[in-house]
């Protein structure tokens, strides 16, 4: 199997990102909530888009995610644009997948 991931180094990235969004692509991003280090992932769904945020936990060599904080769905592009340029860290970390 073939992963194909792009990096975007900035907030006008993701939004073109968003707007070509496939139901079965994502948007992987590294952020803060509630100053606390974590993981944002973006799915498609039928309905909009959905926003996961978990936080991390180190093991010897890489940050994972860990314990989810946040589960947001929103109706369009915009409005999860809108919450990203909230949480996501910078400088903007983030790959599409």
């Amino acid at each position: 199997m073939l992963l194909y991931e792009k990096k975007l180094s900035s907030l006008s990235e993701i939004g073109r990102e968003l707007s070509i969004l496939d139901l079965d692509a994502g948007i992987r991003a590294i952020g803060k909530y509630k100053s606390r280090k974590c993981f944002v992932f973006v799915t498609r769904s039928p309905n909009g888009f959905t926003s996961l945020v978990y936080s991390t936990k180190t093991n010897k060599k890489e940050i994972l995610p860990d314990k989810r904080l946040l589960a947001k769905e929103f109706p369009d592009a915009k409005a999860t644009e809108e919450f990203l340029a909230q949480i996501v860290a910078k400088p903007v970390k983030a790959l599409a997948y």
